[in-house]
């Protein structure tokens, strides 16, 4: 049951990183005055590449995440600074790196054989 959940939270996230890149496309395109699928394909291009920097920070378990210190950055309950606290969801969780390096894919495969 699992599987189902996170691919369809992983589709749904990169659903939304396109709608994201074609948005903002539109906005380029209309206030140049270009070309729309020209500056579709740049922009696709150019989110995939800062799509796949990202991937590349890591996640929750990585040795950059564990030196952080939570209790300064994030306030808790009532005031007190504590740790974040994660869902207790059963079975893997998807990770910010895997949806990142996934859209990054799906950015990539549509500014390439668009």
């Amino acid at each position: 049951m699992w599987v189902a959940r996170e691919l369809s939270r992983l589709l749904f996230r990169v659903a939304v990183a396109v709608l994201v890149a074609s948005l903002i496309a539109e906005v380029r395109a209309l206030v140049s005055g270009g070309d729309f699928f020209h500056t579709w394909r740049i922009t696709l291009l150019l989110l995939g590449c800062l799509m796949l920097l990202l991937a590349g920070s890591g996640a929750r378990s990585t040795g950059s995440a564990r030196r952080v210190n939570w209790g300064v950055i994030t306030p808790g309950r009532g005031g007190i600074l504590s740790r974040p606290v994660f869902a207790g969801v059963e079975g893997p969780q998807l990770t910010a790196s895997a949806v990142f390096f996934a859209s990054a894919l799906a950015l990539f495969a549509l500014g390439i054989f668009a």
